[in-house]
């Protein structure tokens, strides 16, 4: 799940605590959908129903947060007699500090189609509590605007600042809608769920026709996604290192260690998790939006740590003993989203103090690090600059020839 909107004053800002907010929030991604249906009237093959994004909210459409929305999930997918789409946005700003308070917001949006009309009397009510997620516990709230067929409406909060979260779910005809928010005020959270929701309600096909021709309907606002990207062919770095630099090399220049240790990355407005135990020296780079999905999940390709690692330890092993002329490292530098480049690099005991514009902002690059430095290990400490995150794709090491 992710982050969701209203700015308006001061009113709308809310602290957050980065990183278990959104591991909560990606917790709580589409399947409790699934439950929904007993076949009814109206039956519809799967391959008639449209794309479930066309009734889906859009960037246009969420409340002014004062910060810029990004869209940090979009999935879709056919399962057998249903089709669901879950889409994500997220508007954040990191703390100035000690001088500004961290904002953060989300919106999440799941539609689900069904082959069945859900709205059947025989349908069971939404369940009046959605369990324990990560020892957080949803309420039911009292309904004061009814959507759909059947409708009902949660809240929770969460972190030691009590970050509200509130769930919006109701069912009109063949469709399941889910609008989840966090981080707006409770005194304004229920009419912007509500407004959310009437947005969708009224877009939603009212007859079994209108739902088949809605089946022709192309969407504008949907991207394809970026080709994947593979091993054999890292992409050519966004910027030049502004350390000193390496010759250009080609992959087959690269010397593969046998593994490493590192910290296993932590979650933030996504996961960034170390997945393999590979993802540091498997080829494979990310590029300038960290939030982008190259083809193996959303910034699949970054491993990343908070302050709350801090020193980070990355420890690689090699076979032998071989002298390593240099390494590079790739970094992210975004400092909307609380990414910075690390203010001191220790590789064998070799300090590297690097500028907090080493790489570019908003921009991702490899920096480069002259040794030599010998094997069979090679220990590299990333020290934090103040608050937010680090974030590596890869790190790559050359041998002396």
């Amino acid at each position: 799940m992710l982050l969701s909107p209203p700015r308006a004053s001061a009113i709308f800002k809310q602290q957050i605590i980065g990183k278990g907010i959104a591991h909560i929030l990606l917790a709580l991604i589409p399947f409790w959908l699934v439950a929904c249906g007993p076949v009814g009237y109206d039956q519809i093959t799967v391959a008639e129903l449209p794309d479930p994004v066309i009734y889906a909210l859009s960037i246009a459409e969420l409340p002014e947060v004062g910060l810029g929305w990004q869209q940090t999930y979009n999935q879709t997918s056919i399962e057998q007699g249903y089709k669901w789409t879950y889409l994500a946005y997220q508007a954040y700003q990191p703390g100035n500090l000690g001088v500004e308070l961290e904002s953060g917001f989300s919106v999440n949006n799941d539609v689900v189609l069904y082959e069945v009309d859900v709205s059947r009397e025989d349908l069971p009510q939404p369940p009046q509590a959605l369990g324990n997620l990560q020892d957080i516990s949803w309420k039911s709230v009292a309904q004061t605007h009814r959507l759909g067929d059947k409708s009902a409406l949660w809240k929770t909060t969460l972190g030691e600042l009590m970050t509200p979260a509130w769930w919006l779910e109701f069912y009109q005809g063949h469709a399941y809608i889910r609008i989840s928010l966090l981080g707006f005020p409770d005194q304004i959270a229920p009419s912007i769920i509500y407004g959310l929701g009437d947005i969708l309600a009224s877009r939603l096909p009212h007859s079994v026709d209108t739902l088949r021709s809605d089946a022709a309907t192309q969407v504008a606002t949907q991207t394809s996604h970026p080709p994947t990207a593979t091993p054999q062919a890292p992409p050519t770095p966004d910027i030049i290192p502004t350390t000193p630099a390496i010759p250009v090399n080609t992959p087959q220049d690269y010397l593969t260690p046998l593994n490493y240790i590192a910290p296993p990355g932590e979650t933030g407005m996504v996961t960034y998790f170390d997945d393999t135990g590979n993802q540091l020296s498997d080829g494979i780079a990310g590029v300038n939006d960290i939030l982008v999905d190259l083809g193996l999940g959303t910034a699949y390709e970054w491993v990343g740590w908070t302050d709350l690692t801090e020193p980070v330890t990355l420890t690689f092993t090699f076979d032998g003993d071989p002298s390593i002329i240099a390494l590079e490292i790739g970094f992210n530098h975004r400092e909307g989203l609380g990414v910075f480049v690390p203010a001191r690099i220790s590789i064998n005991g070799i300090d590297f103090e690097l500028a907090a514009d080493q790489v570019p902002n908003n921009q991702r690059g490899y920096l480069s690090f002259s040794g030599p430095f010998s094997g069979p290990e090679v220990q590299i400490v990333l020290h934090h600059r103040g608050r937010g995150w680090i974030l590596v794709d890869e790190v790559r090491f050359f041998p002396e020839k």
